[in-house]
């Protein structure tokens, strides 16, 4: 009687397969981790670019409330699209509409609505400031929400 030595055809194509299918999952999960990691960076650069905008708007109240009131009005507000930081911005109420201009890669796009709250004269604005961005074909958006008022 002869004995055998070594692996069958189909021993070997069974542990390939299996080898094979724990490859493929391993490689899933390392995309999708990726992809997250990719869409929390986003993230906090959002966060990021919204806060510097927050604190430019501060910087515009603080600098001449009457005039700050004047960027804004009552009911839905005046919105501006501020991916860059200047007085030019105030001279046209405007979205950024499609317009991802903001960081590197240039991806994003910042805009401020503000609203002034009904008074004579003003003391408070509400001031809403959103970063978008577009990833995986999907839209996010990091929101921030502040009043402003005349005395702070």
């Amino acid at each position: 009687m002869k004995i055998k030595l070594g692996f069958s055809l189909i021993e070997v194509l069974v542990f390939v397969t299996i080898l094979s299918l724990f490859f493929v999952a391993a490689m899933s999960v390392a995309t999708y981790s990726l992809k997250n990691m990719k869409i929390n960076q986003h993230k906090i650069l959002a966060s990021h670019y919204a806060e510097e905008g927050l604190e430019w708007i501060r910087a515009e109240k603080e600098e001449n409330w009457d005039q700050f009131i004047g960027y804004g009005t009552t009911g839905s507000g005046l919105t501006y699209c501020i991916n860059t930081l200047n007085n030019s911005i105030w001279t046209t109420p405007t979205t950024c509409g499609a317009n991802f201009e903001l960081g590197v890669p240039q991806i994003f796009k910042r805009e401020v609505n503000l609203i002034n709250q009904a008074g004579n004269p003003v003391t408070q604005v509400d001031v809403t400031l959103t970063v978008t961005w577009i990833e995986s074909g999907s839209t996010l958006s990091i929101p921030l929400k502040t009043t402003l008022k005349i005395l702070e």
